[in-house]
């Protein structure tokens, strides 16, 4: 309602994602869905892989994912196929052929740790923040009502001219209030080869 006080904790202005970033689904055929996705939609391939059985991925149900892309941006639709024991379990949001998860972009660092602050002021449960794997944005989860996997992000990676992704350091949790944004840019340039760009607005962490 206008006029009541904000959350405690959260921002008097919460921010807004400014896109949805991309999505995630689950799906029966991982050959036959890059090759639609690619050949009838048009979109580009980033990158592919199968997880080994004793590598947690994108969540432990996880067997296989590939990313495609419609412009530089490292991919704007993630797809996963299940582990054999997950897909004959009892079917839950995400672990089953369809939605996997939907992400939302924020335009700066302390946007994503205001988002966070904001959602936890509310009452919701943050699943877990990560940085690594594909597309290498720092990033946290939550939950919808129905259960659907909704992620918030900042600082997905690029892909140059040579349609190659860049070196990323492998999936981990991390504290995202404490996490070292202006770091993890440098590391990300390092890594490319090219001259650092840390985002103006970057903040190294949240004050204690």
């Amino acid at each position: 309602m206008t006029g009541d006080p904000p959350l405690n904790g959260a921002p008097a202005l919460e921010p807004r994602p400014v896109r949805i970033g991309h999505l995630g689904i689950v799906v029966a055929d991982l050959d036959r869905t890059v090759s639609f996705y690619t050949e009838v939609v048009g979109l580009r391939l980033t990158e592919r892989f199968e997880y080994p059985q004793d590598v947690v991925g994108h969540g432990v149900s996880v067997a296989a994912g590939a990313f495609v892309r419609c412009d530089s941006t490292h991919h704007c639709i993630s797809i996963f196929t299940l582990r054999s024991d997950v897909e004959h379990a009892e079917p839950a949001p995400g672990l089953a052929p369809g939605l996997h998860h939907i992400a939302f972009e924020l335009p700066t660092p302390e946007d994503l740790l205001a988002k966070l602050l904001a959602v936890r002021a509310r009452g919701i449960e943050i699943v877990n923040a990560r940085r690594g794997g594909p597309g290498n944005q720092p990033r946290f989860y939550i939950r919808d009502p129905d259960g659907n996997l909704v992620e918030f992000y900042w600082g997905i990676d690029q892909v140059g001219w040579e349609g190659r992704a860049r070196p990323y350091a492998p999936i981990e949790e991390i504290d995202l209030e404490r996490f070292d944004f202006a770091g993890f840019v440098r590391e990300r340039d390092a890594a490319a080869g090219v001259a650092p760009t840390v985002p103006p607005t970057a903040r190294t962490a949240l004050a204690d």
